[in-house]
């Protein structure tokens, strides 16, 4: 098979696709195309296995549609269409799989797949007739979940691999050129040629896609005095050009004493990969140099501020830790004005990331690093581990006060196997863990009145489905606008409600596909209320 990949996103994102493009090449005898946003070209030589990429245009394209002038919106057409042609005479695809769920992306997709017939589409999709649809359920359980950033307890790689059905991956990135990895080589030992106790070098990405993600600069700089006067490592300062006003005030807040090597602005994407291959570890905030730093096995500490989140864009590595900030608030949505004058950037302490980068490199941390992180409370810090099933999992080392990180894995648990049910009849159990009940009391009740509110439905669609009168058609919307309202005032099932939503829109022509989709989450809820009920109450 001939398969093409449109993914049509920023640095880490696209770098994440990597997983999936592995899965893909190792599951038989294929051939796979990229297609990326231009910018992004770069970026696609860190990942394995690609047979052929093709950049497309995309900022153009956007002004030409937002621009209100006909003229304009056909002259990108014809431009689209030409771009088309174009890729059809490069690659010869048999299936387009498009991994953006924008409509502009779904209806490249579709034009692709429509240029020459026959050529299966998979993933974010629009209909003959421009309809919106997802071919499979974990497709919609991913565009569900991008609506609200504490929603997801799953990594976009296990998500995308899971749209497609394909096997656990390891993530892995290849590495730059050797010369490229000789000359970061040569910049870092020419530099630390006058401090000969110098123990390595500790990476630190300052800035992030949106300002409101960046750790505190001056917390940067305390934790560039404690690493080096405690460990002996050297920082090494990265971002873009247009990060360098971060490394200036960086400069300001630095201790004197502290050495520190500037490479801000100065690098490529692949300088910048070989130069992360120097370090002994990176400390980031959620960006694609994260992605980037684990994906070349590089260890990494990252720190997740504002709507970023640790359980859906985590680094996909095995003991890679991560910090938030203890705050109810966080993460916030977005396109939501903070009230709280983003005390997330200065919640973090530079003591606490310390503390997390000593764990990270050492041989499971000393006692006294242990015992700091666990009496943490300032910070939530997760250590990443591989379950048997191949999904990325987050452990704390902190102390948990709250119910977050248990009822994580009971979603975990819950959302995996519904939808492994939905799409491929698949039984699943719960294993017996060893849970605090009474902790999750309050979401065993909300799941109690669900299952009442979605059976009154389930028998409200069934009724209509044999009586189609108006009278039944209005209680069965009725009831189903009653489930839609309580998941959506839900303090637990928030990635349920986004579901729902969903998947009643991808049932929406059959009602007998919707009574099987009540019947599906009824049965499911009804095993996963039993599983949180304490051994008294079985």
């Amino acid at each position: 098979m001939h398969y093409t990949i449109i993914n049509l996103t920023r640095f880490g994102d696209l770098l994440q696709t990597a997983c999936t493009i592995s899965a893909l090449k190792n599951s038989g005898e294929h051939k796979i195309s990229l297609i990326c946003l231009n910018q992004f070209t770069d970026v696609t030589q860190f990942i394995p296995h690609l047979d052929h990429v093709f950049d497309f245009s995309g900022a153009k394209h956007l002004t030409n549609l937002h621009a209100g002038d006909f003229s304009r919106w056909v002259e990108s057409y014809q431009e689209i269409m030409e771009w088309v042609k174009r890729y059809h005479q490069e690659f010869q695809t048999d299936c387009i799989i498009n991994l953006t769920p924008t409509i502009k992306t779904r209806l490249l997709a579709k034009l692709l797949s429509q240029y020459k017939g026959n050529i299966q589409e998979i993933g974010f999709c629009v209909n003959d007739f421009g309809y919106v649809y997802n071919t499979n359920v974990w497709t919609s359980y991913t565009q569900a979940v991008t609506q609200f950033r504490g929603g997801s307890p799953y990594n976009l790689i296990d998500e995308f691999r899971s749209m497609l059905g394909l096997a656990p991956e390891q993530y892995r990135l290849k590495k730059p050129e050797q010369h490229r990895l000789d000359a970061a080589r040569k910049l870092l030992t020419e530099f630390s040629e006058p401090f000969p106790d110098t123990r390595g070098f500790v990476g630190f990405q300052l800035g992030a896609s949106n300002p409101i993600r960046q750790w505190d600069t001056e917390h940067f700089a305390k934790l560039a005095a404690l690493i080096w006067q405690k460990e002996k490592f050297i920082p090494v300062l990265l971002g873009t050009k247009q990060e360098l006003v971060l490394a200036e005030n960086f400069s300001q807040y630095a201790d004197p004493a502290v050495p520190y090597f500037n490479y801000c602005g100065k690098s490529s994407l692949q300088e910048l990969g070989a130069m992360l291959c120097q370090l002994t570890a990176l400390v980031s905030n959620d960006t694609g140099t994260l992605h980037l730093a684990t994906g070349l096995n590089v260890s990494v500490i990252g720190i997740y501020l504002a709507t970023a989140q640790v359980w859906d864009t985590g680094p996909y590595g095995c003991k890679q830790i991560c910090l938030e900030p203890n705050l109810a608030c966080h993460p916030c949505n977005f396109n939501v004005t903070c009230q709280n004058n983003h005390i997330c950037q200065k919640q973090i302490s530079a003591e606490t990331v310390f503390n997390a980068l000593c764990h990270r490199l050492g041989p499971g941390g000393s006692k006294t690093v242990r015992t700091s992180l666990e009496e943490e409370n300032t910070a939530r810090i997760w250590e990443g581990f591989f379950q048997h099933d191949g999904f990325i999992n987050y452990k704390p080392l902190h102390k948990e006060h709250d119910i977050r990180s248990l009822w994580m894995q009971c979603q975990r648990l819950f959302y995996k196997n519904l939808l492994n049910k939905l799409q491929n009849g698949s039984e699943n159990t719960y294993p017996d863990l060893c849970i605090d009940n009474q902790k999750l009391l309050p979401a065993k009740l909300e799941i109690e009145k669900l299952q009442a509110f979605v059976l009154l439905a389930r028998e409200q669609a069934f009724l209509f489905s044999k009586m189609p009168v108006q009278k039944n058609q209005e209680k069965f919307l009725a009831s189903t606008q009653r489930v839609k309202i309580f998941l959506k005032q839900s303090q637990f099932l928030i990635p349920l409600s986004l579901l729902f939503e969903q998947l009643l829109q991808d049932n929406a022509q059959s009602m007998e596909e919707i009574i099987h989709f009540f019947d599906i989450l009824k049965e499911e809820l009804t095993l996963f209320s039993l599983f949180l009920k304490s051994d008294a109450e079985k």
